[in-house]
């Protein structure tokens, strides 16, 4: 009997040990990790990279930026691309599909695209990333900032160990299991998307305040661009002439005194409802290629002038 027990339990550690390696090896826990405080919440280590599945590059800068590039402002005129998970891309992207990364290919080398972002963060995050990096601030020659609904009512927080990690798991199989398996079967709070709700003065008034700051640092004529990013229940809704945005006319008016250009996705002709993923928020590859295109268009366009 005691012989069976003690075989099963050799057992049991070999299955435990090849299910760690082979979680390991195949990258399942290749992911960032990230830095976490009251003022901004959360938001990536500095100088980390990584292949997420083994297929899958992500890599952040020593400013935390989606980049693998240093924090160089003196190189080239810079372009700030702030945003959440639309603009940092995600463990499902290879680098090289990500937002950034593409518009870059369609400004070309003569600009420098600095995306500033993370899953999960509001303007009120981003905001905070800006008021802590003010010499990113004043570096900037155009910005292109994204707005969700409900962006300015409030901080995203950060979620645990399961949404946003602190650290690499030790036991990657045990963290494997309990992210990604046991949410199949039992329900557990996994949301990694931005909070909504209505619009505080007091974030409306602090994003102004950002966006002035950047629009008096930028060199270029028209000094950027707040783009407005539809949801695909969003989107339809675009479609049938209802306006989607209930902060339409404040984000208009910021704009317009800074200086910056609207940018509404679900008004521009190259946009459909084929680019969104099945959750009906993030975009497909072709989805980022798309946004890239017009978001690199409209800034081309305003240099023209």
């Amino acid at each position: 009997m005691k012989k069976n027990i003690a075989k099963a339990l050799a057992g049991l550690c070999v299955v435990a040990v090849l299910a760690e390696a082979s979680v390991r090896l195949c990258g399942a826990v290749d992911f960032p990790t990230y830095l976490v405080d009251d003022w901004i919440g959360y938001i990536p280590k500095p100088n980390q990279h990584g292949a997420f599945l083994r297929r899958h590059a992500w890599v952040f800068n020593d400013r935390s930026m989606g980049t693998e590039n240093s924090w160089n402002p003196s190189a080239r005129p810079n372009i700030l691309l702030i945003g959440n998970s639309i603009a940092m891309g995600g463990n499902p992207y290879d680098q090289k599909d990500k937002l950034g990364p593409l518009i870059q290919n369609e400004v070309g080398n003569r600009y420098a695209v600095w995306p500033i972002a993370a899953g999960g963060w509001t303007n009120v995050n981003e905001t905070a990333y800006l008021d802590r990096n003010p010499d990113v601030a004043q570096a900037t020659y155009y910005f292109m900032w994204e707005y969700m609904s409900g962006g300015l009512s409030g901080l995203s927080e950060w979620r645990g160990e399961y949404v946003f990690p602190k650290s690499t798991p030790v036991w990657a199989s045990g963290y494997v299991l309990r992210r990604y398996v046991l949410p199949l079967l039992v329900s557990l709070n996994m949301n990694e998307l931005p909070p909504t709700g209505t619009l505080n003065t007091t974030h409306l008034a602090n994003f102004r305040a950002a966006v002035a700051a950047l629009s008096k640092a930028a060199k270029s004529k028209e000094h950027g661009l707040i783009f407005f990013y539809p949801k695909k229940a969003e989107y339809l809704s675009a479609l049938q002439g209802r306006d989607w945005l209930p902060e339409r006319l404040e984000l208009e008016r910021v704009g317009y005194e800074c200086g910056s250009r609207i940018v509404d996705i679900s008004r521009t002709n190259e946009w459909n409802e084929t680019l969104y993923k099945g959750d009906g928020i993030h975009l497909t590859v072709q989805g980022n290629v798309v946004l890239a295109k017009v978001l690199a268009a409209a800034m081309k366009e305003a240099m023209a002038q």
